[in-house]
């Protein structure tokens, strides 16, 4: 039973290859903060949107809106389906093959999306932290080499990738735990004690609005969203956790605390160090920190930062291959994507495919029109999953379930309705181009569905899956 409330005592699914399941609870709880987090880089545009006040209410608000019933969602139904592909099978379970597979293309592209910011704000980091301008060439060259050694460590295998991530976690909070004590000791006397940094805490209460020129709220929930959300695709491996029932929940609960502490903290410190809040965007508070406490602080945070895009990528990278080594797992795509390292089991042809898509996009260069195109097809894809969950409610009730929402099909609704009203705003809110790139990406993956159900009748051998695993 699980060690959290509203569990059954049943089991789930039986847990296939068991002797391969190689990630542990320290692990999952990394994965899944890169997955989700990954810091506080990427918030300071909600300062500069919205302010700091707005900001933090708005990380609690949505914390409960969002976060709190999605990891709960993800619980449930990865507890229920303990192999890799995720949320791709609950709408497998749910809807059938053809929602499944659209599922599984909306995922990869959204991931893919997501993960083409990465390189480049890897670039924009270091170059900040070594204070200097790459030339073009410079600047390709250091994102080349980024995304080689992040598919590298992929490569190396998914205990590797959890191991590293945990590392990387480490590295990237120490320096803003350090600066943040030492900041709030500030709070009262308007200096922070040892250092002397200049500190006013009144700044917290600031907000923005339309009147002062600042305030873009559309844009200030989108990216809270974009912060807060994507607490689903942790799923995607759970066919490499040791124990899901008894180890997936908890690490889901630890890293919503992790991850809204981990905002909420070290943005009052850096408010109250620094109220310029027009001026803050990617990558501003290496500037702060430099400008407060020097050098030495400075490269290090921005060191950092560096390793927060690594980590990001690293995961966006993992969970993705991981979702079509699944789905070639359960035949709804060639087994080839099921394809595995003999030393490391990591899967090298899905690897590859994972790899290369957000290269391509690299090239679309504009962080807000692929800002917006993620967070669109990520509310349709989070509108399918918690659909699913719904779903598999009333159509399969007795299914196992070791992690259980403790309310019935009617409240659940209830729980749910905040999360979907928040994509619905995404998806209104859209402008006509991001609407027109995600209806290219939705045409693209409407053809290559048929695409694939044609070579299912042609080569049905192409499709046998693995045996090793549990079919949904």
């Amino acid at each position: 039973k699980t060690p959290l409330m509203g569990g059954e005592d049943k089991p789930s699914m039986s847990l296939s290859h068991k002797e391969h399941r190689t990630v542990g609870a320290l692990s999952l709880v990394a994965i899944m903060y890169f997955t989700v987090s990954g810091g506080i880089e990427g918030t300071e545009t909600m300062i500069q949107t919205g302010g700091p006040l707005p900001t933090f209410i708005g990380i609690v608000l949505m914390g409960l809106a969002l976060a709190v019933p999605t990891a709960m969602m993800t619980a449930e139904l990865s507890t229920a389906f303990p192999e890799n592909g995720g949320f791709v099978l609950w709408s497998r379970a749910a809807f059938g093959d053809a929602a499944a597979g659209m599922m599984g293309l909306l995922q990869f592209m959204l991931t893919a999306v997501d993960s083409a910011l990465y390189p480049a704000l890897f670039a924009a980091y270091l170059a900040q932290a070594l204070k200097t301008e790459w030339s073009y060439l410079t600047l390709w060259t250091v994102q080349g080499l980024f995304i080689l050694s992040i598919t590298g460590l992929n490569l190396a295998g998914v205990a590797n990738v959890g191991h590293g991530s945990l590392l990387m976690m480490s590295f990237l909070l120490v320096p803003f735990v350090l600066i943040t004590v030492i900041a709030l000791t500030g709070s009262f006397t308007g200096e922070a004690w040892v250092t002397g940094w200049a500190f006013n805490a009144g700044n917290w209460g600031d907000s923005l609005d339309d009147s002062k020129g600042l305030g873009d709220w559309s844009k200030f929930i989108v990216v809270l969203m974009w912060n807060m959300g994507f607490w689903e695709r942790s799923s995607l491996i759970t066919g490499e956790v040791k124990d899901v029932p008894t180890v997936f929940p908890p690490a889901l609960a630890a890293t919503v605390m992790i991850v809204v502490l981990g905002y909420v903290v070290p943005l009052m410190a850096f408010v109250g160090l620094d109220n310029d809040y027009a001026a803050y965007d990617n990558g501003y508070f290496i500037q702060i920190v430099y400008r407060v406490a020097g050098p030495i602080w400075g490269a290090w945070i921005g060191a950092s930062q560096c390793v927060s895009a690594a980590g990001l990528f690293t995961n966006n990278l993992s969970t993705n291959a991981f979702m079509l080594c699944g789905m070639g797992e359960q035949g709804m795509v060639p087994t080839v994507f099921a394809y595995r390292l003999v030393d490391t089991r990591a899967p090298v042809v899905s690897i590859g495919l994972t790899v290369i898509v957000p290269v391509v996009l690299m090239f679309v260069g504009d962080f807000e029109m692929v800002l917006g195109v993620d967070m669109l097809i990520y509310s349709v894809c989070l509108l399918m999953a918690i659909s699913s969950l719904i779903v598999l409610r009333v159509t399969d009730p007795e299914l196992p379930r070791p992690f259980f929402i403790p309310v019935n099909t009617f409240w659940l609704c209830c729980i749910f309705t905040p999360s979907v009203l928040l994509c619905l705003y995404v998806i209104a809110t859209s402008t006509t181009m991001q609407l027109l790139i995600a209806a290219v990406l939705f045409a693209a993956g409407a053809l290559v569905l048929y695409g694939v159900s044609d070579a299912r009748k042609a080569h049905p051998e192409w499709f046998e899956g693995v045996e090793e695993v549990s079919y949904v």
